[in-house]
């Protein structure tokens, strides 16, 4: 249960996520799309650099916008979507950013445990 309740896990695959978001402004959305993307990054950065309650704060606001695009990430591989330019990629990117919130989730709730033992 650690892996799943470490941070620093949890920081790893919301980097990943952030990263290829970073591709896909560049080579889709265009540049504004990084309004969106970059402040997630700079959240979950500071959810690994501040740990305890406050990192759990930062990670929890990724979380929640993670939660509001669950519909679209079950229509999209439902093929129900429309979105072909990803193709058989939805596959892997979509349980992995449901893995990823399962992930914050348990990371959030562990994170708020250790620093309210420490208090």
């Amino acid at each position: 249960m650690n892996f799943l309740s470490n941070i620093r896990n949890a920081f790893i695959a919301n980097l990943i996520i952030v990263i290829f978001h970073i591709y896909i402004a560049f080579a889709v959305e265009g540049i504004d799309f990084l309004l969106i993307v970059l402040p997630v990054g700079l959240l979950i950065t500071g959810a690994y650099y501040f740990r305890g309650k406050i990192g759990a704060a930062l990670l929890t606001i990724p979380t929640i916008g993670y939660l509001l695009i669950v519909p679209d990430l079950f229509e999209a591989i439902t093929n129900e979507g429309g979105d072909s330019e990803i193709g058989w990629g939805v596959y892997i990117l979509v349980p992995f950013w449901l893995f990823t919130i399962i992930l914050n989730i348990i990371t959030v709730f562990s994170e708020t445990k250790k620093s309210s033992k420490s208090s």
